[in-house]
């Protein structure tokens, strides 16, 4: 029984495969673009699994012990909280890992090369649009490709916040807070 839970590869090495692993899927996927991540197709759900089945043996390097599977699964856990920690607490972080926002559309009119480097189609652009209620991209005030993939939407006819509300967004939440009480 003891046997069951005792790695056959030493930990330091789980370890070390899990770190090599999760950094070069957290590569690809960067390099693969925003628009992988917000809209998954069924193509897409299965190369996910490929490439997680793909990489298995590259974590546990054959190891099919309990003991082996919980270092690696304990490696890539305390990886993310790391990861979600630093872009938490470092734009820089959260800049490198997740990109910025993308302007798409300003005042409806579309930014072509944005669309051609994000590999969005006017008719994926129109969709999420419609999703969100918008019938035409010349209703939008502006259209933001958001770092985790999704389009956000300001519609042409919502007031806007002044630039010096956009660059202090804690005093305007402050004094609208304030005024209702």
């Amino acid at each position: 029984m003891a046997h069951l839970f005792t790695p056959e590869t030493p930990a330091l090495f789980l370890v070390l495969r899990s770190v090599v692993v999760y950094g070069f899927l957290l590569l690809a996927l960067r390099v693969a673009g925003r628009r992988e991540l917000a809209q998954m197709t069924s193509f897409d759900l299965v190369l996910l699994l490929v490439i997680s089945n793909a990489v298995q043996n590259s974590i546990n390097a054959g190891d099919n012990s309990l003991g082996g599977g919980l270092i690696s699964a304990v490696t890539l856990l305390l990886l993310n909280w790391g990861v979600g920690f630093a872009t938490w607490r470092w734009r820089r972080v959260e800049r490198l890992v997740q990109g910025r926002p993308i302007r798409i559309v300003t005042d409806g009119q579309v930014h072509l090369g944005a669309l051609r480097r994000e590999l969005l189609t006017l008719e994926e652009l129109r969709s999420a649009l419609r999703k969100q209620g918008i019938l035409r991209i010349s209703d939008c005030r502006r259209v933001v490709l958001e770092p985790d993939g999704t389009l956000s939407a300001v519609r042409m006819d919502v007031e806007q916040l002044s630039p010096g509300e956009l660059a202090h967004p804690q005093r305007h939440f402050r004094a609208t807070e304030g005024s209702a009480g």
